[in-house]
């Protein structure tokens, strides 16, 4: 085997060139295999890379498979001993997240023979030009078969218009709170926490090395004995749980931005809706309230058949449970990404902003150039917004291993302060469009 792993060119055009130009000369002398038949990608690696590496290498296994990975696929990763999935999962025998750098191309497998779809492995694909979210199964049981998009099976939990699943993470001192229930590293990323996880980790690394498809997994590194996982709550490149939830909701934002701004409400009335977005305190108003609060119960309620009739104007979950079904429609629960959630649910959180701060980062980053609220809207990147709530937290915990770049790669910040300040003029719009008289 002369070559064992795909090499990401820091220029792929040129040494991609170089590449297909030296397996030509192989194939020549005489040397050439299929393993050099796989053409190299000069992109992320994606769902279509994936079956193509499948393909051409005629890989049968899933074990096969993860050992042809990236590498950036092998040590970017979480482990799930409860699995909600359709893979089962036990502490010996966990489902595998694997995320790469940026969580747009995920796959997932289990170990044990003798739990559910072992045979097949689970993908969702973050198309960035439509910004919407694929979810596909490919089995190995009894020959190689890929499913089409968003099999139904899969749209029972994800959605009609997929979106992942995952918990939201609120930061705590309470050192036994499981922020991710059923995966390792539930409180704060670190098994060493939890006594029952910290045993059963430990056990499953022992297990690892000659299992045959946890093996390829990346299980050491010189500064954790517990990776991916470190020790405590800082260190965002030992946070796989949290570095996944940080990626998955920015993705999700787009989703979400992307989508609402093709709805009604949006279309009738975008100054409403971005007051909430920036959450203006002039959206607090009752004036406000009651109006969306008539909007919901004469165009949702009756065919979502939820009743708001403790509908609570204080209530942040409540009216943003409001908003979310105005701007984005039935299909339910889409900006949270949780399995179960409820109207009085909390808003996700990643630890540093909400779900809806994502999706206004997203939406001004869309504005036209020429429309009035882009003056009011300041870039920021990630190094901006964690020091603003702790001057040099970003180089001490968020930089190393460049976690950073890779939130910033999928969707800037932009300054709040600096947006808020266009909250005057967007009450101004918004009575207008509300047919309310201004002061």
């Amino acid at each position: 085997m002369l070559i064992t792993r795909y090499r990401w060119w820091s220029s792929p055009h040129v040494h991609a060139d170089r590449s297909v130009r030296f397996i030509s000369y192989l194939c020549f002398v005489g040397l050439c295999c299929k393993s050099l038949l796989f053409a190299i990608p000069s992109h992320a690696f994606e769902y279509e890379d994936l079956v193509a590496l499948i393909r051409d290498k005629e890989l049968t296994t899933i074990d096969t498979v993860i050992e042809n990975l990236p590498k950036e696929y092998l040590q970017n990763f979480t482990l799930a001993f409860g699995s909600r999935s359709l893979h089962g999962s036990s502490y010996e025998n966990p489902r595998v997240i694997l995320f790469g750098n940026t969580a747009k191309f995920i796959i997932a497998f289990n170990g044990d023979p003798t739990h559910s779809e072992y045979h097949s492995l689970e993908a969702m694909q973050f198309r960035e030009e439509s910004k919407v979210f694929e979810l596909r199964s490919i089995s190995f049981e009894n020959g190689v078969r890929f499913s089409g998009k968003n099999p139904s099976v899969c749209q029972n939990c994800h959605g009609i218009n997929p979106r992942p699943i995952w918990s939201s993470y609120e930061y705590s001192d309470i050192e036994d709170r499981e922020h991710w229930p059923g995966f390792y590293g539930s409180t704060h990323d670190a098994p060493v926490l939890n006594e029952r996880e910290r045993e059963a980790y430990i056990r499953f690394r022992k297990l690892a090395a000659e299992h045959r498809r946890y093996r390829f997994l990346i299980l050491d590194h010189p500064e954790t004995d517990w990776y991916p996982f470190g020790t405590g709550p800082h260190q965002h490149r030992f946070r796989p749980n949290n570095r996944l939830g940080n990626l998955l909701a920015r993705l999700n934002a787009k989703r979400i931005a992307n989508d609402l701004k093709s709805k009604v409400f949006f279309q009738k009335y975008p100054n409403i809706a971005l007051q909430w977005l920036l959450q203006c305190n002039q959206a607090e108003q009752e004036h406000y309230l009651s109006f969306i609060k008539s909007l919901y119960d004469r165009d949702v309620e009756p065919l979502l058949h939820v009743k708001l009739d403790q509908f609570r104007s204080k209530s942040v979950e409540q009216v943003a449970f409001v908003f979310e079904k105005l701007l984005s429609g039935l299909d339910v629960y889409t900006w949270n990404l949780s399995l179960n959630p409820s109207p009085d649910e909390p808003r996700f959180f990643t630890g540093i902003v909400s779900i809806d701060d994502l999706v206004a980062a997203a939406v001004l980053s869309e504005l036209a150039d020429n429309h009035w609220l882009r003056r009011y809207y300041v870039p920021w990147t990630q190094r901006q917004l964690y020091n603003s709530f702790q001057e040099g937290y970003y180089d001490a915990n968020v930089a190393p291993g460049e976690v950073g770049k890779s939130y910033d790669e999928i969707e800037l910040f932009f300054d709040r302060e600096r947006a808020k300040q266009a909250c005057s003029q967007l009450e101004q719009y918004g009575r207008e469009e509300a047919g309310m008289k201004n002061d």
